[in-house]
């Protein structure tokens, strides 16, 4: 989880370090496999799309976060007001994603923001299967990016 919270910090740093204005924004990506617990679905995986502008033109990058290994044995305990204790959670996978994978998976119409992705693989493979070009990251320097996040 503190990759998935630091890399937003990550890039408006570097948004303000170089003089840039950085739009992020979040959410859930509910799917039918969702678990209950206390009679809620909770949602599997989280999507985080960062916008800003490149040499004077629109660009995106996009991110998942998946908790599914986390959650796979999540009883449903619909008992509200219960007091025992939250199940413990262990390390998140987060993945740099295309674009056209949040809004495939969410539904949203994001058109503007696949068309100014800018992760390499996303132009390199427009039709490739949704998940099948995600990078697991594992610091924010795992990033793979067509331009220089230190202002190029």
């Amino acid at each position: 989880m503190d990759l998935w919270l630091g890399m937003e910090s990550y890039l408006l740093k570097h948004a303000a370090d170089y003089g840039r204005r950085l739009i992020v924004f979040t959410g859930p990506i509910f799917g039918d496999t969702d678990p209950v617990y206390r009679g809620v679905d909770i949602p599997l995986l989280f999507f985080k799309v960062a916008i800003f502008l490149q040499d004077g033109e629109l660009a995106a990058t996009g991110y998942i976060v998946d908790q599914a290994p986390q959650l796979a044995d999540l009883p449903d305990v619909p008992r509200p007001g219960a007091v025992d204790e939250a199940p413990p959670l262990g390390p998140f996978r987060t993945f740099q994603v295309p674009i056209r994978d949040i809004a495939a998976l969410t539904g949203l119409d994001l058109d503007q923001l696949v068309a100014a992705d800018r992760m390499p693989i996303a132009s390199e493979l427009p039709t490739a299967r949704v998940a099948s070009t995600w990078r697991k990251l594992l610091s924010p320097e795992d990033l793979d990016l067509d331009f220089d996040l230190n202002g190029g």
